[in-house]
């Protein structure tokens, strides 16, 4: 193993033993006793915890300067129990879309930069062998759920997204960031978004969102198949189909919203 990932390793495990080391007898650690429980010098573990503080994984009390567990363990186990929720609710509703879609039906959410896949159901006889398999990132920008996940994220956060350069993967992957706005904006209208052939070609995706109890939006729900067949003319179908199942599954985690329309009315598909 090289000299410097070893190094790295060595730091991470060292940066899990600090973490771990807050108990309920003690939330708040000084360097100093930490540097002779870990057996290292202050100056390495001042430079792990304050690492962990800039990730605000811990904070200091600043009447002290001892340090504390940080707000952003708080972040990282709700995200934890949302996409848990998210993944076991969604499941009944998603097997029972791709089945009457026949299409490949996702479950994704949006993790930093990147698009990830929760759940996926594959229809046996319609299997779609270059659509992202569950724990498979891509950028949000060439996918339908990203665009969906972009548009109900705050100004801010989009507007550091769009600081960024946007790859380019097929000929149709949309790079130009101002284009990329007024295709949120119609997102936000319609309530879904589409790629044709934007990050694989001979690949179509239709997107809606899925709110949770407070009205955000941290997944959506996909219907994905070759070009072929999961053609332009049938996104406003599935589109309909997708809301459906997005309301119910929003409403499964909380959220108020109108069931809107039902299933069997949601097209054909």
């Amino acid at each position: 193993m090289p000299a410097g990932q070893t190094s790295t390793i060595q730091s991470l495990k060292r940066g899990i033993t600090i973490l771990e080391s807050f108990t309920l007898e003690k939330p708040e650690r000084g360097v100093l006793e930490l540097s002779r429980e870990m057996g290292l010098h202050k100056s390495t573990v001042s430079r792990l915890m304050r690492t962990l503080e800039r990730g605000n994984l811990l904070s200091r009390n600043p009447e002290n300067q001892r340090y504390q567990l940080g707000l952003g363990l708080v972040g990282m186990a709700g995200k934890v129990i949302l996409f848990r929720n998210v993944r076991e609710i969604s499941r009944p509703f998603l097997r029972e879309l791709s089945t009457s879609c026949r299409e490949t039906v996702t479950l994704t959410v949006l993790d930093v930069d990147n698009v990830v896949n929760l759940e996926q159901f594959v229809p046996p006889t319609r299997r779609v062998t270059n659509y992202g398999e569950v724990g498979l990132k891509a950028p949000p920008h060439c996918a339908a759920a990203g665009k969906v996940l972009l548009a109900y994220l705050p100004e801010a956060d989009v507007d550091r997204f769009l600081s960024g350069e946007l790859e380019r993967f097929t000929a149709n992957t949309i790079t130009d960031p101002e284009e990329l706005r007024r295709v949120l904006a119609l997102v936000r209208k319609q309530g879904y978004a589409t790629a044709q052939e934007e990050l694989e070609e001979g690949l179509n995706v239709v997107a809606a969102p899925v709110h949770e109890n407070d009205g955000q939006v941290r997944a959506a729900v996909c219907i994905a198949g070759p070009a072929s067949r999961v053609t332009p003319e049938r996104f406003p179908a599935l589109a309909a189909k997708l809301k459906v199942v997005a309301t119910r599954i929003s409403q499964q985690v909380g959220y108020p919203g109108d069931a809107g329309p039902s299933a069997e009315n949601g097209g054909t598909g």
